[in-house]
């Protein structure tokens, strides 16, 4: 079963409306009187919001009640358009570039994130997790960079950061530029996922829209700036095959290999490609704002996100594949 709940608006200074929906979906569940988890769920672009049979599937993979916020990025306003935090000129985003040379559009992110905090608070959520699909993929990274302290759980598909590396980028970005601000992008902000106890990144190397090497740049960070700083975070890269990322539109002659929304976020066979892990991934994760307590290797976690690191594989160690059986 899924209800909407009801519908409302981000506001705030320097962008334009943002309306969102609340649905509650516990789908497949006996009992409904957990605490439940609080889903942000990010659109792609010259996408609406996601129907709610979508949302359904999505709940009964995860095994719990679920709250779900699902916002519009914000209308242009004073000569901005906006990717979610990221907003641009009309000059900005030729070729579509608006990813590359914007910024990072801070009184959206802290209005966005403190919505967020307000709902979940209401709900009495146990987990905060949030996900989307390509910029919706890229809006998640956003949000986990800007308050990774609130989240639980980032996943980003086919996801993006802000510039690119890629040097033969379908979006003809000019480099070295692009990859400089790539860099800068990784050094800033992506090294603070690293607070964030679960990050995953779900991409298909032969992805033509939005970068794989981009996005494994953007795990290995976390995965260093992890250890580096002792924070308990798990950052791991999942890999769709190149045979299943163009799946979402078989029949299409002009493959740009980024149409895999159903066959890792709600065919069977996401099971094994996400779902699986997300919830074995958060299950296993701190209480956010629990008192301290170590991590035992026997008994998995405690309540802080710091660690030995004696019972620790090497960051470059957690990147992990899937391949159909």
């Amino acid at each position: 079963m899924i209800r909407e709940l009801w519908e409302d608006e981000i506001r705030g200074e320097g962008f334009g409306e943002s309306k969102f929906k609340l649905y509650e979906s516990n789908e497949g569940l006996r009992e409904d009187d957990a605490n439940p988890y609080f889903v942000v769920w990010l659109h792609g672009m010259h996408c609406g919001m996601i129907g709610p049979k979508d949302l359904k599937t999505m709940q009964w993979r995860l095994q719990r009640r679920v709250i779900f916020m699902v916002p519009l990025s914000p209308r242009p306003c004073d000569g901005l358009s906006f990717n979610w935090g990221c907003a641009f000129t009309k000059q900005q985003n030729k070729k579509e570039l608006g990813f590359v040379f914007g910024h990072l559009h801070y009184n959206f992110l802290n209005a966005l994130t403190e919505k967020i905090n307000e709902l979940s608070s209401e709900f009495n959520a146990e987990r905060i997790i949030a996900m989307g699909y390509s910029m919706g993929g890229f809006g998640a990274i956003q949000l986990g960079c800007f308050a990774p302290e609130l989240f639980d759980a980032v996943v980003s598909v086919a996801g993006y950061g802000m510039g690119t590396s890629e040097p033969n980028s379908g979006y003809g970005a000019p480099q070295p530029v692009s990859g400089e601000i790539f860099d800068l992008f990784l050094e800033r902000e992506a090294c603070k996922l690293a607070r964030v106890p679960v990050v995953l990144a779900v991409h298909a190397p032969s992805d033509m829209c939005s970068s794989f090497r981009d996005v494994s740049a953007i795990i290995q960070k976390t995965q260093e700036t992890a250890w580096d700083t002792w924070e308990r975070s798990t950052a791991k890269l999942v890999r769709v095959p190149d045979g299943m990322a163009n799946s979402d539109h078989p029949g299409k002659k002009r493959k740009s290999n980024h149409g895999y929304f159903n066959c890792t976020l709600l065919h069977n066979g996401s099971e094994k490609m996400l779902w699986r892990e997300l919830r074995r991934l958060v299950d296993r994760a701190p209480q956010r704002g629990g008192d301290s307590m170590d991590w035992e290797p026997e008994r998995g976690w405690g309540r802080s996100r710091r660690w030995s690191r004696m019972y620790e594989d090497p960051p470059n160690s957690r990147s992990w594949g899937w391949c159909p059986t």
